[in-house]
């Protein structure tokens, strides 16, 4: 791990962004108490005070990497202050010695005012960085800060992203699951064609095989196409007409553009599979594009049909609600002899 992994251009926009204005104000009083100033030590105080506030960042920088996250904000915002008072003492004392004369006259003039080596010391310890110490705290609370908005934010996504799997792997297990009832009829009426004769045999093996390939996802996911959802429609119907015996009416039209857009897998059939209930002779289902909503309308005509919604509607809504929130929209009615639903996904 590199200690000062982070530290970058920013932190020195940062320090020059507070010195500037802390010196400013410093000038400010010095001027309204009539000082005596000079240009020149007022621009190397400037240069000082900005080198102070990159050693206080590095320093805060520096003890946010070692500590990590194992460590309280408070922990690594003392140890941070005690490195940088540390630090600036060091380079306090080499300034003493290594600049010229003219520019730590005043300093070296309170050299003889300390008690002694650890006084000059301590007192260096207590006062080093001056204002530099206060860009400490201020950072490391903008730290915190976004460190907690940054886990509330994961938080909210994992929660999300939970909740996601769950409704998605109920959708798996439906998509997985043939219901026993129609898988057993299908087969009876297998059983039944080839008794007539091998060829109505065969149709009703291929309708029932067409219906379980569309039906059985050929990989694990959560999205499927337009495209397939027709296609495992259009399976529906094939097996549906094994077991109701007249042949069912069936018209899609979908455009070209349409048929590649993304959408929730297993959204279709069950609209359509609620269509149907009864002794439907038609189904016509139109989907199109437009303004970024995909829309695609059913319509079944039925020889009778009733108004309530059965579990395939509530669980499609319930579905749309997870996925899409507010943006997705589904309408169903129903009236005599008509069953029509309407759904609108945005793309």
């Amino acid at each position: 791990m590199k200690i000062f992994s982070g530290f970058g251009k920013h932190h020195v926009l940062i320090a020059l962004v507070f010195c500037v204005p802390v010196q400013f104000a410093h000038l400010i009083y010095a001027l309204l108490e009539q000082k005596e100033m000079q240009l020149s030590l007022i621009g190397v105080w400037m240069v000082f005070s900005f080198l102070f506030a990159l050693l206080g960042l590095a320093c805060a920088v520096a003890s946010d990497n070692l500590l990590g996250e194992r460590a309280a904000t408070g922990v690594r915002l003392v140890v941070a202050l005690l490195l940088a008072a540390a630090v600036m003492t060091v380079v306090s004392e080499l300034l003493v010695y290594v600049m010229p004369a003219w520019m730590m006259d005043e300093e070296k003039k309170m050299m003889g005012d300390y008690a002694g080596v650890v006084h000059r010391i301590a007192f260096r310890f207590v006062t080093s960085g001056d204002t530099a110490l206060l860009l400490i705290p201020l950072y490391m609370m903008a730290r915190a800060s976004r460190r907690a908005s940054r886990r509330l934010h994961d938080a909210r996504l994992s929660a999300l992203a939970t909740e996601r799997n769950v409704v998605e792997a109920d959708l798996r297990a439906m998509q997985a699951r043939v219901e026993p009832e129609l898988l057993f009829a299908a087969l009876r009426a297998v059983d039944e064609g080839y008794a007539r004769s091998a060829e109505a045999g065969e149709r009703a093996l291929d309708a029932l095989i067409a219906f379980l390939r569309a039906a059985l996802p050929a990989e694990p996911g959560n999205t499927s196409t337009l495209a397939a959802e027709l296609d495992l429609v259009r399976a529906y119907v094939g097996v549906a007409e094994l077991l109701s015996g007249p042949k069912l009416e069936l018209e899609i039209t979908a455009e070209p553009a349409t048929r590649a857009n993304a959408m929730p897998a297993m959204l279709l059939l069950p609209l359509a599979r609620w269509a149907l209930d009864g002794a439907a002779a038609a189904l016509k289902l139109v989907a199109h594009q437009s303004n970024g909503v995909l829309e695609i309308s059913l319509r079944s005509d039925l020889a009778a049909s009733t108004s309530r919604e059965t579990q395939d509607i509530a669980g499609v809504r319930e579905r749309l609600e997870h996925i899409y929130g507010t943006r997705a929209r589904l309408e169903a009615s129903t009236e005599p002899h008509v069953r029509r639903a309407f759904i609108a996904l945005p793309v």
